[in-house]
């Protein structure tokens, strides 16, 4: 995925627009006043709402295929690449509250049947990987065989979902990182191994 410097502000602005003021105030004026551009020079950048919406999950799927790929290229036991893979979704979005408020946001994937599928694709990627660990871990007896690996997977992604979701909603009254790893190890506790 090939992002200018300027589409890189522009998507980030937008994300800021839709955090902090809604979707529906994400328009050409708002987003061109943010940005210090002129409308029409928007345009060049991007041709629609939706086109910019798509490049905001485009830019998310790229960074979760990025951080995969780094945790895949090192030799780690899969509890460790899960909990590495769940942390740094934490770390994510404890430096970037907007993005956490608005890849939470089901209203705003609500407006385009496409929006919500690339956000099912980018889900489907993350479910892979993390069920893959899984599997991996049961077949090397770290991980309980008898618990059914997507249901270990809607346990890890459901508790942090829920968890960033209140985060926002107290507007960030606790350490996200702190209370993410907190929820990561007793869900750890719960489906590894004792030896």
């Amino acid at each position: 995925m090939k992002i200018t410097t300027r589409q890189m502000e522009i998507i980030q602005a937008a994300i800021r627009v839709i955090a902090r003021q809604g979707y529906e105030k994400l328009t050409t004026k708002t987003l061109a006043k943010s940005v210090g551009i002129s409308d029409a020079a928007l345009y060049r950048h991007f041709a629609s709402k939706n086109e910019l919406i798509k490049m905001i999950l485009c830019y998310f799927e790229h960074i979760s295929c990025s951080v995969i790929e780094q945790i895949n290229s090192r030799n780690l036991p899969p509890i460790q690449r899960i909990s590495s893979f769940v942390m740094d979704r934490y770390e994510m979005f404890s430096k970037d509250p907007d993005l956490a408020m608005v890849m939470f946001s089901e209203e705003l994937f609500k407006n385009d049947h496409s929006f919500e599928e690339q956000l099912l694709s980018i889900m489907h990627i993350h479910r892979n990987e993390v069920m893959g660990y899984i599997t991996e871990g049961q077949s090397l007896s770290m991980i309980h065989a008898d618990l059914n690996p997507l249901h270990i997977f809607r346990m890890i992604v459901g508790s942090m979902r829920m968890l960033v979701s209140q985060w926002n909603m107290s507007k960030h009254a606790f350490d996200l990182r702190e209370e993410g790893r907190s929820l990561l190890n007793t869900i750890i506790i719960l489906i590894e191994v004792k030896k």
